[in-house]
């Protein structure tokens, strides 16, 4: 009974750790998953499981960035390092070879570390997003979820996903976004669209609280909800200041590493409102198909 018991420990620890699937976000060039004589090609969004398997970038243009668990990475072609079997990518790093670590290289090693730290705000967790709801004594009432933001960053919100499709044409929509504490308005205009953009997040406090309302001014609904900023270390912020450099200056050519990079990191970190402006500042900038395809994606 006892080596049975130990063998449910061994491969409680062992199994876990190879039942981790590997999610490509992005691939560029052509890439290629090989387990035994099985070749697939590697295509956007797609996850692989295989422990067997070897991600082979077949020249210098192939390039993939993947998740795994809450991590990112990004696999380069090189003449020594082409072939990137699975089973190592999803070990722990100390286990790999160590190579020179570059930019991106950096900016992964601290983006994957833990989060608990950056989740606090003046020792305070900040609130788990809370999803969509109507309120119990008011149905013309829809709460959306807490937007969470990087200050300084400008922002998008859209909400046509809380209005009924059709209802959304002919509407016009007031938009207020005050302080919380002192009912300072930071926003208020009358739109046709179900979205919009705030470029100025500069805040001088502690944290960025702010409350929004959303009145449909030709029915008596309306959507309320609050944008907090997240607390983010000051070496990390400095890492995302320069991938979005870096992803602004790219923005003007065909590439769309940095662009895609920086947007998935936005993302990753729950700065969904961030994310969605810059994605489309990119697009707008250069109409990029591979930021296109990305950006149907997440709307479909």
């Amino acid at each position: 009974m006892r080596v049975v018991i130990y063998f449910i420990l061994i491969f409680g620890f062992i199994i876990p750790s190879f039942g981790q699937e590997v999610i490509v976000k992005q691939v560029w060039g052509n890439v290629e998953f090989l387990v035994g004589e099985k070749r697939t090609v590697v295509k956007n969004f797609s996850p692989f499981s295989e422990k067997s398997g070897v991600f082979i970038l077949k020249n210098k243009n192939s390039q993939l960035l993947i998740r795994i668990g809450d991590k990112l990475d990004v696999l380069d072609f090189s003449e020594e390092k082409y072939k990137y079997p699975l089973k190592e990518l999803i070990a722990p790093k100390q286990d790999l070879e160590k190579k020179e670590e570059g930019f991106l290289d950096k900016f992964f090693s601290l983006f994957s570390a833990s989060h608990d730290d950056d989740a606090k705000i003046n020792g305070m967790l900040v609130a788990d997003k809370s999803g969509i709801s109507r309120s119990f004594n008011d149905t013309n009432i829809i709460f959306i979820e807490t937007i969470n933001i990087m200050d300084g960053y400008p922002l998008k919100i859209d909400f046509s996903s809380s209005i009924d499709s059709d209802k959304i044409g002919n509407n016009e929509f007031n938009i207020l976004v005050k302080n919380k504490y002192s009912d300072r308005i930071i926003f208020n205009q009358t739109i046709t669209e179900t979205y919009f953009t705030i470029n100025d997040t500069a805040n001088n406090s502690l944290s960025l609280n702010w409350d929004i309302e959303i009145n449909n001014i030709n029915s008596s609904k309306k959507i309320k909800g609050t944008v907090e900023s997240l607390y983010v270390k000051s070496e990390k912020r400095k890492l995302f200041n320069q991938l979005k450099d870096k992803a602004i200056a790219e923005s003007k050519t065909d590439e769309s590493t940095y662009q895609i990079v920086f947007i998935e990191s936005l993302r990753s970190s729950g700065l969904l409102a961030n994310a969605c402006y810059y994605l489309d500042l990119f697009i707008e900038t250069n109409n990029n198909p591979k930021l296109i395809s990305y950006k149907d994606h997440y709307t479909k």
